[in-house]
């Protein structure tokens, strides 16, 4: 579950840090790019943290230990004790 949450945490930094980088691409002549490259990092840094966080926490795990509905042949003793 942490495996598939940090895949698509990276995918969805990478995809949003790269979006940002070509909308506000201005260079100017006193611009450095050692500082591009460290708001980048910082921004892919932070967009990843958040959705890592979002998807493991909402992500719902779908596996049933009891069949709800009878779907097979297993028989759930509902007698009580006494």
């Amino acid at each position: 579950m942490l495996s598939s949450s940090l895949l698509s945490g990276f995918g969805i930094g990478v995809i949003s840090t790269g979006l940002y980088a070509l909308i506000t691409d201005k260079r100017k002549e006193g611009d450095k790019l050692e500082d591009k490259k460290m708001e980048y990092c910082i921004i892919f840094c932070i967009i990843m943290l958040v959705s890592v966080l979002l998807l493991f926490f909402t992500g719902k795990n779908t596996e049933q230990i009891i069949p709800l509905k009878g779907g097979g042949s297993t028989v759930v003793n509902n007698n009580p004790p006494f």
